[in-house]
């Protein structure tokens, strides 16, 4: 197996970063344990700053609304949940519901970090879009993050009517980058429940975002034609998640290698029976890109509709450069993604159409 012409650098990115030199050294600084709580705080008040910037000049905080509730957890504490829905007319009562897991190496991420992440969300899908705000690495290791995901899903699913959303239907499931990990190992377990106890399917449709599927010690090398073609090799120096960067989120995260739930992509095929369509977006430049793209073979092979958009050369999390031309094309797969899992439909067999990869070569 050998993806690594995906991770070939293309005309759009040997251009950008040659006007825009500071962005190859974006992730390359403070990855020092002890630097953790400092780096999230100055990465998490960016990350907001910005939303709120955004939200203005969008238009969006005008035709959204926002509110954080908490919910109990399996555990004695509260997980806090941000809720995102369409502020007037007839979608103000939206029969979709979307539950994201926000990136950010199960470090990053707070209360109004991905506030225009979910307005855009809400305006290009009209579902209600919740977010739980896990536990993060800085104060709680493995499994705070995992089980919080698992438990704000299950208690979604099992109180719709006093949230107000709608989960008769199923739900729409996404996650970015480490949230990714969460989505999937949501599904894993979900599936587990649905075997063991009979229940029924909850989960619509997944969107799986330049997503880490695969616990950074335990990586297949063996399934690949070399070491040097893999991922995280041939993209252990790219911008945003370096190699340093890498081992900071490894270290915080202090789970087990081998632990199922760290470990969706190389799951079992019987675990794996009844997965939900998924569609992947992917970045050829990010030391992330065999997790999804070996993931997504699986279920191919498996008959599961698994769709793949992947954007040559481009590094992890590249969309936060909006000047780049594929990170507009980023924004359109992703809508296009969330409504595709959104929809209510039936049947799980892959159209051709679906076992597709579709590549997006910047020029």
């Amino acid at each position: 197996m050998d993806f690594s012409h995906y991770g070939e650098a293309t005309p759009e990115w040997t251009r950008f970063i040659g006007e825009n030199p500071d962005a190859l050294r974006e992730g390359f600084e403070g990855n020092e344990i002890s630097n953790a709580s400092f780096l999230r705080a100055a990465v998490d008040g960016a990350r907001s700053k910005a939303s709120v910037q955004l939200l203005s000049e969008s238009g969006l905080d005008k035709k959204v609304t926002f509110q954080t509730i908490k919910i109990p957890s399996k555990g004695s504490h509260e997980i806090p949940i941000r809720v995102c829905r369409p502020r007037d007319g007839a979608q103000a009562k939206s029969n979709k519901t979307l539950l994201f897991f926000h990136g950010g190496g199960l470090l990053f991420g707070d209360e109004t970090t991905d506030d225009i992440v979910m307005a855009n969300m809400v305006a290009g899908t009209g579902a209600v879009v919740l977010n739980p705000i896990y536990r993060h690495t800085n104060t709680h290791s493995h499994p705070a993050q995992t089980d919080d995901a698992w438990d704000a899903f299950e208690y979604i699913c099992s109180n719709g009517e006093s949230l107000q959303v709608s989960t008769p239907q199923g739900i729409g499931l996404i996650g970015v980058s480490a949230g990714a990990l969460l989505a999937a190992g949501v599904v894993l377990r979900h599936l587990e429940k649905n075997r063991s106890e009979g229940t029924r399917p909850m989960i619509n449709g997944v969107v799986l975002s330049i997503p880490w599927l695969i616990h950074f010690d335990n990586y297949p090398f063996h399934l690949f034609a070399s070491r040097e073609v893999t991922s995280m090799v041939q993209c252990a120096d790219r911008p945003v998640i370096p190699l340093e960067r890498v081992k900071l989120m490894n270290a915080l995260l202090n789970g087990s290698p081998t632990d199922r739930v760290l470990n969706p992509g190389l799951a079992p095929e019987a675990e794996l029976k009844g997965w939900p369509k998924t569609w992947f977006l992917i970045a050829g430049g990010d030391p992330l890109r065999d997790d999804g793209l070996l993931f997504a073979s699986r279920l191919r092979d498996m008959g599961v509709r698994a769709r793949v958009n992947i954007y040559t050369g481009l590094p992890h999390g590249f969309r936060r450069w909006s000047s780049l031309s594929g990170s507009k094309v980023f924004d359109v797969d992703t809508m296009q993604a969330l409504n595709w899992a959104l929809a209510e439909e039936t049947g799980a067999e892959a159209s051709e159409g679906e076992r597709e990869w579709s590549e997006y070569v910047g020029k």
